[in-house]
């Protein structure tokens, strides 16, 4: 049984394996105060390329990337077939759909930028990245970080599969990574880095001006898109407190209780 979170080594990377072993004051994935200005900071850079993106595309400048669902298969391997049926065995349809469609944006951002990705490790990451969400869990949000959760989860179950602890470690801190918001393919990899931008482009549309009309409408007909703020659980006050799921989204409800508080001062005018 996974109950998390044990001792870490002081000074890890926010998201990583080691990060989510924090005993403490921060432990089970909340957040410093450093830690949260850095995910200002990299909501801050998400904005400044989106903005970037859409000046592209007005201007007519904009050279979208497509292909097509066979050309992005994942490679037909043991760790990929372990990953998808433990994700098929605990995750629900809108979920599946979801980490599906993450990993084709993941593709197909990563071909707009012409990047080398290993698409076992990048597969792996993508159709686990909410397994700490999923059904058959012993921890809730409110207890402890999905995501810190969710690491382990994964890591115990392929590492159980025999499957080589390397890549294990790789697929692990992808999913630890992918909600802070940016990922450097620098610092941490191209696969870390695309699942990020993969989730990201799915739950917000960051990034969709990079991918190509037809793609993007063939991926959604055949994973099309529920309810997914109820099937991620992007409820107010259901996340642990000072956790990176709890600050991103009350962030999101002040930013719509400052719109909504524009939009009355206005039509009071």
């Amino acid at each position: 049984m996974i109950t998390h979170c044990e001792v870490s080594e002081s000074g890890s990377k926010m998201g990583t394996i080691e990060w989510g072993k924090r005993a403490g004051a921060f432990s089970k994935g909340r957040l410093t105060r450093i830690e949260k200005l850095r995910i200002l900071i990299n909501m801050g850079r998400m904005t400044a390329l989106e903005a970037m993106d859409t000046l592209l595309d007005r201007s007519g400048l904009m050279d979208a990337f497509g292909s097509d669902l066979e050309g992005m298969q994942p490679p037909d391997t043991a760790l990929v077939r372990d990953a998808f049926d433990f994700a098929d065995d605990v995750q629900g349809l809108e979920l599946m759909r979801h980490s599906w469609r993450s990993y084709y944006w993941a593709m197909l951002l990563g071909g707009y930028r012409k990047l080398e990705v290993d698409r076992e490790i990048l597969f792996a990451a993508a159709i686990l990245h909410d397994v700490g969400l999923a059904k058959g869990r012993n921890s809730e949000p409110r207890e402890c970080c999905f995501v810190v959760y969710g690491v382990e989860r994964c890591k115990h179950h392929l590492v159980g599969k025999g499957h080589d602890r390397a890549k294990v470690k790789k697929i692990a801190d992808a999913i630890g990574l992918h909600l802070n918001a940016y990922v450097s393919d620098r610092v941490s990899g191209i696969e870390a880095h695309l699942l990020s931008r993969g989730a990201m482009c799915d739950v917000f549309g960051m990034g969709r001006k990079r991918i190509a009309k037809s793609i993007h409408q063939q991926v959604l007909t055949e994973y099309p898109k529920g309810d997914l703020f109820n099937e991620l659980e992007i409820w107010p006050g259901h996340h642990l407190s000072g956790t990176r799921g709890d600050f991103l989204i009350s962030l999101g409800s002040r930013k719509r209780k400052s719109a909504q508080g524009q939009l009355l001062t206005q039509s009071g005018e």
